[in-house]
Formats: structure tokens, sequence, C-alpha cells
């Protein structure tokens, strides 16, 4: 089994940043990416857009990640944080976490529970690397999510996942204050 990446996937906004990110980074290691989702629960059941926008990003990841020669595989764990991510990290010999956050405040939060967690992977017999490395990805802000769309086009004119991630991009033309970005 080869080393990967963990990208932790909420169904938020700052998703997919987090995914273009984490298949750049596998493009220049392992090539693997594991995408996780936590289980669905009673209340996202009865939302479908929590369904919808999961399918969207894996279908996203999916073919983004073939396109640039990266595998995909995603997981469902019954939660993103404690054991079952513990359990998770260390079967899949994870030495990389990529995950998306909000704001500032999320991305102080986040950043916190990391270190908990590298510290929670050092007391366990079975963690086999000295740090988790880790990278927490914020929104893009206008010329950042300009220069993704120069590059997407440029990289593959014509291709359908090309096509289905700048419809994504333009569709969420909101930074993420509700502000809508010109």
């Amino acid at each position: 089994m080869e080393a990967g990446i963990a990208l932790l996937l909420t169904g938020a906004c700052a998703d997919l940043p987090a995914v273009v990110h984490a298949i750049d980074l596998a493009k220049r290691t392992t090539g693997i990416v594991h995408a996780v989702f936590r289980a669905e629960r009673n209340a996202d059941k009865k939302s479908k857009a929590f369904g919808e926008t999961r399918g969207e990003i894996i279908s996203l990841a999916t073919g983004l990640g073939s396109q640039e020669g990266v595998s995909i595989h995603t997981h469902i764990l019954e939660r993103l944080s404690g054991e079952p991510l513990i359990r998770f990290l260390c079967a899949q010999r994870i030495f990389c976490l990529v995950l998306g956050v909000s704001d500032q405040q999320a991305f102080t939060r986040k950043t916190a529970w990391i270190d908990l967690l590298r510290k929670q992977l050092a007391a366990r017999n079975n963690w086999y690397l000295p740090v988790l490395w880790s990278v927490v990805v914020t929104p893009w802000d206008d010329p950042s999510l300009e220069r993704i769309i120069t590059r997407c086009k440029q990289s593959a004119p014509g291709s359908a996942v090309m096509e289905m991630l700048i419809d994504s991009l333009r569709k969420d033309r909101y930074n993420f204050n509700g502000i809508e970005t010109k």
C-alpha cells in the first residue's frame, strides 16, 4: 500500500480549492488522494443539497484527478475526527492532510485541531511518521480564481472535466461572505 494524501471534505465552499490543491500536491508526490467524507446523518438525508454537493465534489475530484494522473480513492468515515480519523490515517499511511476552511477564525480552529491530532497520532504504536504534514486551504480571492480558471482552460481546452470545473468556479462567484464578486 502506497502512502497518500487525505483530503477532508465537508461540503463547504472551501472544498473546491482544497480539491485542486490536494491534486496538485499529489502530482508532485505519490499520485494518490484519499477523499474523505463523514457519513450522512439523519438531518443530512433530509437535505438533498448535502448529497448533491457530495456527488459534485466526488465527480469533480475524480475527473480532475484522472486528467492530472492522480488516483482518487473515496472513503466515508463515521466522523472526521477522533478515533475513526486516527485509525484511517494509520491504515492508509497518510502523510499529509488537506482541508478547506471558509475564514480566518475557522483557520485558527482547524490549526489547533491539527496540532491535537498530531499529538494523538504520535502516541499511537502504529503511526509511522515523525510528523503529519497539513495544508489548510482558504477560499480563493478574485485574482487567484481567475488564474485557476485560465490555467484550467489552458491545460485541457475543450475537456468536459475542465468545463465542469470552470462552471463550478463561475457558479460560485461569491466571496464567502455572501457578497457577489465581479
